[in-house]
């Protein structure tokens, strides 16, 4: 069973979302906050697979930046804890409605995905203007951006409330980071920027 959910963990992620958003559908007169999980549920979804099949490529692209040989298996396998953090920053908010910061780690998401991806580009000196997974990364960073001028706009939280949203959001990343790195087989995680940098120099 646990071999079938690795392998077949964007498969499952996509049932669930999708299960989610009819279910949604159905309840009707949803609240600000539950429409914006919503949409961050249909975007996360379309990046997963624009980003790992259609066209697809990040793995590959980050395997060879951490000098890992990249295979079917190992890229199906590191989508897991993607995988279930996706569902979390969704299912969560939208149950949560009543409060703003599961939501505004969500929104942090959005803005991260679309800076990760032009840095990615930039970094790395790629030969187009585009990485694997970008299209969908930088929706998700105007969407996050129109969420945040509305949210401001109508005094919907507080400053508290945006910074513990953008840290804990930064921290479940890094933590989500840090699991990727040790299913590709890199103990120690210190080791990652020295390897980043490195490639960077040799580019």
């Amino acid at each position: 069973m646990i071999k079938f959910i690795r392998y077949y963990s964007l498969e499952i992620y996509s049932v669930i979302s999708i299960l989610f958003l009819l279910i949604a559908t159905i309840m009707g007169d949803l609240s600000f906050i539950q429409k914006a999980a919503l949409i961050y549920t249909v975007l996360f979804l379309l990046h997963e697979w624009e980003e790992g099949v259609y066209p697809g490529g990040f793995f590959d692209k980050f395997s060879e930046v951490l000098d890992v040989k990249s295979n079917e298996e190992l890229r199906r396998i590191t989508r897991v804890p993607v995988d279930i953090l996706l569902l979390i920053i969704t299912i969560v908010p939208f149950c949560l409605d009543n409060y703003m910061i599961p939501i505004l780690m969500t929104a942090t998401l959005g803005i991260l995905e679309g800076i990760v991806h032009i840095g990615f580009i930039k970094l790395f000196r790629m030969g187009k203007f585009y990485s694997p997974g970008m299209v969908t990364a930088e929706i998700q960073f105007i969407v996050s951006v129109l969420f945040y001028i509305y949210t401001i706009k109508h005094n919907m939280a507080t400053g508290l409330e945006y910074l513990f949203g953008a840290l804990l959001m930064i921290i479940a990343f890094m933590i989500m980071q840090k699991s990727l790195i040790k299913i590709i087989g890199i103990k120690n995680y210190s080791q990652v920027p020295k390897m980043v940098l490195k490639r960077i120099k040799e580019k």
